[in-house]
């Protein structure tokens, strides 16, 4: 009987501690948007992964970043199943989802066929087919134009068929952030920058029902004290380089 008990408590004990190992924090990002957060086989890799597991050691919280498409990490976040980094806010968004502070600002850029016309904002890709990130907010302006078909838009899972697309004469624009666009603009030498269309701060989010304000006011404390000390420039620049 003390060894039925025994090996009772003992399958009760290793219960809990699975248990409790799986309700480790988990924050997604974007598994093909480099240099900023992408797959590197099966870790995740970039600026946002590398400022994630800076400020997080900071905090002394565990967790893992893991690669997500873009559509199956909204889907976690949504279910509150993970965090999201990287990800820009817009109206429809903050009904649903808590945000900390500001982790980077991303340029994002329209880049045409050499003599295409200049993009001077949003509205100056009303009538064109423009190519974006399957997913993705581009900011409140786009998307108005995009659901008010002004816009023809066609999705995919990354920069790189973009620009593809855009080189073979199948799209009249592309949408991309500066950074990620630059290695891309070296491999296809007939396209170019044809204006900014916005600037979009990028945040780490909890959907609303994950209760995470606690974690997000530690978060934002731990990221100041590293921006303050340069360590998240430092940070950006080495990712960056290295991209």
């Amino acid at each position: 009987m003390a060894f039925f008990r025994a090996a009772l408590a003992l399958a009760a004990a290793l219960a809990v501690a699975f248990a409790q190992a799986d309700e480790r924090l988990r924050i997604d990002v974007d598994d093909a948007n480099p240099p900023f957060m992408y797959a590197d086989h099966d870790r995740a890799a970039g600026v946002y992964p590398a400022l994630l597991r800076a400020v997080f050691a900071d905090m002394g919280v565990p967790m893992e970043v893991q690669p997500r498409p873009w559509l199956r990490a909204l889907a976690e976040l949504d279910a509150g199943s993970a965090g999201v980094a990287g990800i820009y806010k817009n109206a429809e968004r903050l009904r649903r989802y808590d945000y900390s502070e500001v982790l980077f600002v991303e340029r994002v850029n329209a880049y045409v066929r050499a003599g295409g016309r200049r993009v001077d904002g949003p509205a100056d890709l009303a009538g064109r087919r423009v190519g974006v990130i399957r997913g993705w907010s581009y900011g409140d302006a786009f998307d108005a134009l995009r659901r008010t078909g002004a816009v023809t838009v066609e999705e995919v899972s990354s920069d790189g068929q973009n620009f593809a697309k855009l080189d073979a004469g199948r799209l009249d624009a592309v949408l991309a952030i500066a950074e990620a666009a630059e290695p891309l603009l070296r491999r296809h030498a007939s396209l170019r920058f044809a204006g900014t269309v916005t600037e979009n701060p990028t945040y780490l989010a909890f959907g609303k029902g994950a209760h995470r304000l606690g974690l997000i006011a530690r978060f934002n404390a731990s990221l100041a004290r590293l921006r303050a000390a340069g360590r998240v420039r430092q940070i950006v620049g080495e990712q960056l380089a290295r991209d």
